[in-house]
């Protein structure tokens, strides 16, 4: 700081007479007393313009009076000179220029004061600017005043230095030029910065610029953000002693590879039923379990998802469905943090052991001889079975047959089958004039199925029944009041039946039946349209519509259909008769996602569209949020907030980004013991000019007002009384 006196030159113009003698400075009529009707005084203070630039802390002003005008209280009219650097005499009255700048009151008679002092605060703006020449007027006879010295005594320092960053937005890790040009090339700057509760020391004993990268670990600042508002300090020294002090703001994001991390994803075999602890087609579950997840510098995980083989779940496990399909299922897991960022995926593969019901592909039973070669009226029976089954771990499977006459309850012991060969049974007991029923076991560990057949009589043209009206074509008469026909039959003329009908078999789909047994299997048979039963090339609305038909289909691999939802679903397929109008349902298996699509002979209008997801919620493209929860809602509709600012700010300004937000919300405190108090600003209140607001409460008040360009934004506090704070300014998108 320093402290400077500059004595005045005077001259003055009188508007009628012209300019007068040097060494004076007068306004005013002074028409009473020999002068003209106005006068212009001019000031000029040679070396004052010196300090342009400076911080000008205060300025005293002292004026010497002459006994001219009238001994009272007069006013001096001060205004800016048209020239600096000197009194220009060419200029006349012109030298004033511009608008009043600030007046001085008192009474200016040396009969009264010889001189008077002032400590005005207008001049200090003008001096700053390095002007160093004033003019003061009047035409009023009131206020005629000449002076015959006037002397400036201005206080003032040297300006810190405003820092300048060559981006005024960093990505953490990534380097910030900072440039200090210094009004005097001695100065030497100290640079810091904060950043949420951090600070620290950037740069010492800085001359003309510096550099600084932000390290990633100031992430952890903005634990739920990706951007933050921080501030850069300079601190300007000449020698030891702090000249002040001024600060730019900058905005840090949070680099893309800060991310969660997902941990590990592990599956477990649950719901087990076939004992071997392993994943066995249609007798057991997976559960996956996502472990081991975390934030990236203090982000916490928000959300979890898992999803693999038609199946999802939002939260660390999921629980499949029963495993259906054979072969390999590769689930993912992944996190979402409070910052909004998704982890990289891990997966978790499982194989899923193929299991199908024992199955027969052939089998016989016929009269032999002891030997097991055919015999017409043989006593033996010889069953011949080619049966199959899956070799999983601890599987095997069991072939056994029994017999009894068709009159009996009761059946004989079990013989065990030679599976792919042949097998006498009956020990030369089967009477060749009896039929046997023979039921034939197949069974491995988990399931049995059961073949009833029957082991006919020895084979006759014709035989009546003996002792009994019985007869039969084929075979030996067994049953009375029966025609026993055991040839294929068929009758050429009409035939009635005035009885029951009773058939052994069911009547297949293609002689007008179901080709069922009971009303579950009849139905099924008719609506199920086949697992994958179309191709690529087959999924076409024509062969919907007049191929398939209306139904319901099972998909269990991709590729089948065009742009297929999922791995495993199903497809409620409507159509009209022998055309092309289709619509079809897709429901995800087993979470029940719903899709559409729907197409004529010109093929199918678009793609699936989603009617409601696993979580049951509408999509945005249907007029829903496509969330069940608020903040999802809001995610996916596009509004977020960010930080723009963090602090405590309690006089001064901050600045912010403002870009292209839609609304603000600025938080803060009226008074220092007050709760918190939040504002909420729509953008479009803005422009380039000062917008003054309030925080408040029933008692206490922080003014501030909000100005911005297109890209920054600048809060200033205004008013504070009772030590209120600004403590955030929020983005809304």
């Amino acid at each position: 700081m320093a402290v400077n006196t500059y004595k005045a030159q005077l001259n003055y113009y009188d508007h009628t007479y012209g300019w007068g003698n040097a060494g004076t400075c007068a306004q005013g009529n002074g028409t009473a007393y020999g002068a003209g009707s106005a006068r212009t005084g001019v000031l000029y203070f040679p070396g004052l313009a010196a300090l342009k630039g400076k911080i000008i802390n205060s300025v005293k002003i002292t004026t010497t009076n002459t006994a001219s005008g009238l001994n009272a209280s007069k006013t001096a009219h001060f205004y800016r000179s048209a020239n600096q650097g000197g009194i220009k005499t060419s200029l006349g009255a012109n030298h004033k220029t511009g608008s009043r700048i600030g007046t001085l009151t008192g009474n200016f008679h040396a009969y009264a004061n010889a001189s008077l002092t002032f400590t005005p605060a207008f001049f200090s703006q003008y001096i700053a600017l390095g002007e160093d020449t004033y003019c003061i007027y009047s035409n009023a006879a009131a206020d005629y005043l000449v002076w015959s010295a006037v002397t400036l005594t201005v206080d003032w320092s040297e300006p810190a230095t405003q820092p300048v960053l060559d981006k005024t937005s960093v990505e953490l890790g990534q380097p910030v030029a900072i440039t200090t040009a210094a009004t005097n090339s001695a100065y030497r700057h100290r640079l810091r910065y904060s950043f949420g509760s951090a600070s620290g020391t950037i740069a010492e004993n800085v001359e003309g610029s510096s550099s600084w990268t932000p390290p990633v670990s100031l992430a952890s600042q903005i634990p739920n953000a990706t951007s933050g508002i921080g501030t850069i300090y300079c601190d300007t020294y000449s020698g030891s002693t702090l000249l002040g002090t001024k600060s730019v703001g900058i905005t840090l994001t949070v680099p893309a590879s800060v991310k969660p991390t997902a941990g590990t994803l592990s599956a477990a075999v649950t719901g087990d039923t076939s004992g071997t602890g392993l994943y066995v087609k249609g007798m057991g579950k997976a559960k996956l379990t996502l472990s081991g997840a975390a934030g990236a510098y203090g982000s916490e995980i928000k959300s979890y998802q898992i999803t693999g083989g038609g199946w999802s779940a939002a939260a660390s496990t999921l629980t499949t469905g029963i495993l259906a399909t054979a072969g390999e299922i590769t689930f993912t897991g992944k996190v979402t943090d409070s910052r909004g960022r998704t982890s990289d995926n891990v997966t978790c593969k499982i194989t899923v052991l193929d299991y199908s019901r024992p199955g027969v592909s052939a089998w016989t039973v016929y009269r032999c001889d002891a030997d097991g070669n055919k015999k017409n009226a043989g006593t033996y029976a010889a069953v011949e079975i080619n049966a199959d089954f899956s070799a999983i771990t601890g599987n095997s499977l069991t072939l056994t047959a029994a017999y009894k006459l068709a009159t009996e309850t009761g059946y004989s012991a079990a013989t065990t089958l030679t599976n792919n060969g042949k097998t006498v049974i009956g020990g030369g007991n089967l009477s060749a004039a009896k039929t046997y029923d023979v039921r034939i076991t197949v069974s491995d560990r988990y399931n049995t199925i059961t073949i009833p057949t029957k082991l006919s009589t020895k084979k006759v043209i014709w035989s009546v029944l003996f002792k009994g009206l019985g007869f039969a074509i084929g075979k030996v008469a067994e049953l009375s009041g029966w025609l026993d026909v055991a040839w294929h039959t068929r009758v050429r003329g009409n035939l009635q039946v005035d009885g029951a009908t009773t058939l052994s078999t069911s009547l297949g789909i293609g002689s007008g039946g179901t080709g069922e047994k009971s009303r579950y299997g009849a139905i099924n048979g008719l609506i199920y349209l086949g697992t994958n039963p179309v191709t690529s090339d087959t999924d076409t609305t024509a062969y919907w519509g007049q191929t398939l038909g209306n139904g319901v289909a099972m998909f269990s691999q991709t590729g089948y259909v065009a742009d297929q939802p999922s791995q495993y679903g199903m497809v409620l397929n409507y159509c009209v008769k022998d055309s092309s109008e289709v619509h079809q349902i897709w429901l995800t298996q087993s979470t029940g996602a719903m899709y559409h699509r729907g197409g004529n002979s010109s093929g199918w209008n678009g793609s699936w569209r989603k009617v409601l997801d696993n979580t049951m919620t509408i999509p945005v493209s249907g007029g829903g949020t496509d969330a069940a929860t608020p903040a999802g809602a809001r995610a996916n509709l596009g509004i977020d907030t960010s930080v723009l600012y963090s602090g405590s700010l309690s006089s001064g300004s901050a600045s912010f980004t403002f870009g292209s937000h839609k609304a603000f919300i600025v938080v803060g405190k009226p008074a220092s013991s007050a709760a918190s108090v939040a504002l909420v600003i729509p953008a479009k209140f803005f422009n380039s000019v000062a917008r003054s607001m309030q925080l408040a409460d029933n008692v206490d008040f922080i003014k501030f007002t909000i100005t911005h360009t297109d890209s920054s934004g600048s809060l200033t506090i205004t008013q504070n009384d009772n030590s209120g704070v600004i403590l955030a300014i929020y983005g809304v998108n």
